[in-house]
């Protein structure tokens, strides 16, 4: 009698979109994620999408991962989850991204004032605000004095990323009072939950 083959018991690998409204430093730095040698077989079916509006707006970068979620649906290969990746440096229409998010069961993935804020808790915690992406640049050169948009920054960072981690989530435990209140989290600066959508991608 002819031996059964042994069957391949490995889970398929998660479809998970992101869509990136920067045109440099939220993909590279998610690329760099996906394509790192502990990563790549986990992350092989993560798509990253850049999404480069001139109108910069969260509300156009919703719409499209409706589209693409859509479309992923009909042709029978659906994503498990769907991320956008915004910041709050000069945009001011947070609430209608946030409704429309929710709506259409879409994750965002937030940083204020922009995302290097996610890249300077690798170093530090803070709770110092910035008025604008410039000046949060400047202060992280104080340890990345190399940095650059369109850098390796992963790789650079990956070694603090439970650092990061951990300090994001003090961040949110240092705003809980505010949010209790009733204050959005589009209007707390500063403020990050990248560290969450990192995590779920390197524990997939």
């Amino acid at each position: 009698m002819p031996k059964k083959r042994p069957t391949d018991k490995r889970k398929p690998n998660k479809r998970i979109l992101i869509l990136c409204e920067g045109k440099e430093t939220e993909p590279n730095y998610f690329k760099g994620l996906k394509h790192d040698q502990l990563n790549q077989r986990k992350l092989a079916a993560l798509r990253i999408e850049i999404y480069d509006s001139r109108k910069n707006t969260g509300k156009e970068l919703i719409a499209e991962a409706k589209h693409l979620k859509k479309e992923a649906k009909e042709e029978k290969n659906p994503y498990d989850d769907v991320w956008v990746v915004i910041d709050r440096d000069g945009y001011t229409k947070h609430p209608q991204t946030f409704d429309q998010a929710r709506a259409n069961k879409i994750n965002i993935a937030l940083s204020s004032i922009s995302f290097e804020f996610w890249f300077l808790l690798h170093f530090e915690y803070t709770t110092k605000g910035f008025g604008k992406a410039d000046d949060l640049i400047d202060y992280l050169k104080k340890y990345m004095k190399d940095y650059n948009k369109s850098g390796d920054n992963y790789h650079v960072l990956k070694n603090m990323t439970k650092n990061a981690i951990d300090y994001a989530q003090r961040i949110r435990t240092h705003w809980e009072f505010e949010i209790e209140r009733g204050k959005k989290i589009y209007d707390l600066n500063p403020y990050t939950d990248v560290d969450v959508l990192v995590d779920k991608l390197l524990n997939l």
